[in-house]
């Protein structure tokens, strides 16, 4: 088991050597908290390079993560999260939309359209809320889930909701009148 309190001391310190250490001891963790989010929707190489990511992320923040409100196994589990679905999202969207299943071919024209603008409408709603309605109605994610994974309050997460909800309800009255 790592020592916790004396990783992020010496991490703080800019010691490269625990950073390596880091590596070696959590990088397993890592493998498996991302299979277990994205099955195979994430190729190896995409696995290793958030994986990479996150160290870089741990090293460059080392100074702000607070051990009283959670754990550096906890912290880096949060961050290779954030960034395999922000990798999945982006690679779902910017593929066509048959690909998502959000057409199948017995879809109407009119129901393509239809969900063509929906998540046209969700990307316009900015970062924090475009993977918030990612993560709620695309994954189907719990809101407790999505506040753990994010970092954010419950009740945060349904505010980001209802008023992305009346944000949407807005662009897409304006695209379709």
């Amino acid at each position: 088991m790592v020592d916790e309190k004396k990783l992020l001391e010496k991490l703080k310190k800019k010691d490269v050597r625990t950073l390596e250490q880091a590596i070696k001891n959590y990088t397993p963790y890592l493998s498996t908290v991302l299979y277990n989010l994205a099955g195979n929707r994430l190729s190896k190489e995409d696995g290793e390079e958030i994986i990479s990511d996150v160290f870089i992320t741990l090293w460059k923040n080392v100074d702000y993560i607070n051990l009283e409100k959670g754990t550096v196994r906890s912290y880096i589990a949060a961050v290779a999260r954030n960034l395999a679905l922000r990798r999945i999202n982006r690679e779902v969207f910017c593929s066509p939309l048959d690909d998502i299943g959000g057409a199948q071919e017995h879809d109407s024209i009119e129901e393509k359209l239809v969900s063509d603008a929906l998540w046209n409408a969700v990307k316009e709603l900015g970062e924090t809320d475009f993977e918030i309605f990612v993560r709620r109605y695309k994954y189907d994610e719990k809101i407790r889930t999505i506040a753990k994974a994010m970092e954010m309050n419950e009740s945060t997460i349904k505010t980001h909701l209802m008023r992305g909800k009346k944000k949407l309800k807005e662009l897409l009255k304006e695209e379709w009148l």
